[in-house]
């Protein structure tokens, strides 16, 4: 079987992150690149699903203060605040992939079980929730989600390593709810383990998870040149109001 692809952006602003969702997305659909595992990492930024709306969702004069992006992704799901301390990953393959349920359901619960055991070896004892969270004691560390286009699929999610949850509660206007009662319901793993672990850690142990899981190896490689090509050409509107502020509010692709 081809070695599918380990690619690590680093950081990069949010309008990249969510170019870049969509163009590897379509990069596989035309199978001008393998599967691929994304590693990404954020400036501070307000991430809404994808038929969200940034009034509704976003305290806009917090985040303008504050320097916090705001963008939104091409998959559905609530809004999300990601800064320097939260890793994200991407699994973009083609359906039917080896070791990759077709159905929604266990296609979930599989993937979600790679973070699972990449957090079993940083230390963290935690547990998959369906749909779509990883929670340790009822609290969530990893929230994921995906969209498909033609015969292929990105599933993505984040990874809380180093979580401001004050922050997060002044840049959203719905999590003020959620973070009432018994305390927030994210956690983070300086939190659980009294210190952050380096994100070359993580990244180390998540490949690794879904290697074994998947039962791959992964190869290091960067954007090909059509992605390239593809990133440049599609960057404007990914960072433009057009994108950002959409006044109708329409469902998320399926």
């Amino acid at each position: 079987m081809k070695n599918w692809r380990l690619l690590d952006t680093g950081v990069k602003s949010a309008a990249y992150n969510m170019t870049l969702e969509e163009v590897l997305l379509e990069s596989c659909t035309k199978e001008d690149s393998p599967n691929t595992l994304h590693l990404l990492e954020f400036v501070p930024c307000v991430l809404l699903g994808f038929g969200q709306s940034v009034k509704a969702e976003v305290n806009e004069g917090f985040c303008r203060e504050n320097g916090i992006e705001i963008n939104r992704r091409i998959s559905g799901g609530g809004c999300i605040y990601t800064d320097g301390g939260t890793l994200g990953w991407e699994i973009i393959a083609k359906k039917g992939t080896p070791g990759i349920p077709q159905s929604l359901k266990d296609m979930y619960r599989v993937l979600c079980e790679g973070v699972v055991s990449a957090l079993l070896k940083l230390g963290i004892a935690a547990s998959y929730r369906p749909l779509n969270d990883v929670e340790i004691n009822g609290r969530k560390i990893s929230g994921t989600g995906g969209t498909e286009l033609d015969d292929s699929f990105i599933f993505h999610g984040t990874l809380l390593v180093n979580f401001n949850t004050g922050r997060m509660l002044k840049a959203l206007k719905v999590p003020n709810k959620k973070g009432e009662g018994d305390g927030p319901r994210t956690v983070c793993m300086r939190e659980l383990l009294g210190i952050a672990p380096s994100m070359e850690d993580v990244k180390l142990c998540l490949a690794n998870s879904f290697a074994e899981m998947l039962g791959i190896e992964f190869e290091k490689g960067p954007l090909s040149e059509a992605e390239t090509q593809s990133m440049d050409e599609k960057l404007s509107f990914f960072a433009s109001d057009e994108w950002i502020y959409r006044k109708e509010k329409i469902g998320a692709r399926k």
